[in-house]
């Protein structure tokens, strides 16, 4: 994310409480972390794009480490981001699943009305992980802009 506030009510509420879900045993963690990153896509996940995103927080480095992070995150950064967006010279489109259930659209739309001449283009029936939740759709957009800048 690019900008204030951040963050899942899941991770607000590890935010608060890191060193106890840190300690949880590894199969409720994996079961918290599975629905955790699930529940970031619109569409029902594949099993095998599940666990390769599941994965890196698993096991005796994985479990701690998530909880580390979101521990040390400092949304103050996202503020500072957010004040330097003005002085972006260069393309910029953003696209957002309207159905992010994470961060909702309007802080796309805040962001893209921070970047001078950036639009934003909202994307049906995607959450918070757009690329697997409408990856054509992804790479058209893409593709699309790409064009149009190199144009």
């Amino acid at each position: 994310m690019a900008i204030p506030p951040s963050g899942s009510p899941f991770f607000q509420l590890v935010k608060q409480h890191p060193d106890v879900l840190a300690h949880v045993p590894p199969y409720i963690h994996e079961a918290l972390v599975r629905a955790y990153i699930g529940n970031a896509a619109f569409r029902q996940l594949r099993e095998a794009d599940l666990a390769a995103l599941v994965a890196p927080w698993l096991g005796d480095e994985g479990q701690p480490a998530l909880y580390r992070q979101i521990a040390a995150y400092d949304e103050s950064y996202l503020a500072e981001n957010e004040q330097r967006l003005g002085r972006l010279d260069l393309p910029v489109r953003v696209l957002w699943g309207t159905e992010d259930t994470w961060i909702p659209i309007s802080l796309g739309e805040r962001l893209a009305a921070g970047i001078p001449g950036a639009t934003l283009t909202p994307v049906e029936g995607a959450g918070h992980l757009i690329q697997l939740d409408a990856p054509v759709r992804v790479a058209t957009e893409l593709r699309t802009w790409l064009t149009q800048v190199a144009a």
